[in-house]
């Protein structure tokens, strides 16, 4: 089960990071920054 949450946490990771690199080159949609924000949240990121 802990190799599970792991693995998990490294999704959510590699997806903030995706997600921050996108919006840096402005590419992000509307959905996108949602999701963005919601994982800065869960992750606790500023």
């Amino acid at each position: 089960m802990t190799e599970k949450v792991a693995n998990s946490i490294k999704f959510l990771m590699l997806q903030y990071e995706r997600l921050k690199k996108k919006q840096k080159d402005g590419n992000l949609s509307k959905s996108e920054l949602e999701t963005l924000n919601s994982l800065k949240d869960f992750l606790g990121k500023k």
